[in-house]
């Protein structure tokens, strides 16, 4: 009966939830380290996972220019200054690393943000209890 009905809405409810928080509180554990060249790489595996959770398979071997064609071409979203910002501070020397990467983390929420505008709700709520970024 409804009861029955009820129970399975709030078992169902309760896996999202955990989920949705299992993926934030692991998002947020890559972000802990004051290493500059690895919170570069967490920001890049950051966008990677979104774009994952949203059914679009990034290789592996694909550049920080690849993951911005990728953004530009399947959701209109123009990642250059994010890709730029990025590849300075993975990448460039150790006195320049540090201000690229408070660029590149600016950038990192600008670019969700737009990512978040141009993917439907329904597609984002999909996403968000998707289990392909836990295995990147």
């Amino acid at each position: 009966g409804p009861s029955l009905i009820g129970l399975v809405l709030l078992v169902l409810g309760g896996a999202y939830a955990a989920v949705v928080l299992l993926k934030a509180v692991l998002r947020g554990l890559r972000f802990t380290t004051r290493d500059p060249r690895e919170l570069a790489a967490a920001c890049r595996r950051d966008v990677v996972g979104y774009l994952a959770d949203q059914g679009m398979a990034v290789p592996p071997s694909a550049t920080l220019a690849d993951v911005g064609v990728t953004l530009d071409r399947y959701y209109a979203v123009n990642a250059d200054p994010f890709v730029r910002a990025l590849v300075v501070a993975r990448f460039g020397r150790p006195g320049e690393a540090a201000d690229a990467l408070r660029r590149a983390r600016k950038e990192l929420r600008a670019v969700r943000r737009q990512l978040r505008g141009a993917v439907s709700l329904q597609n984002r709520l999909r996403g968000a209890a998707s289990l392909r970024s836990l295995t990147l």
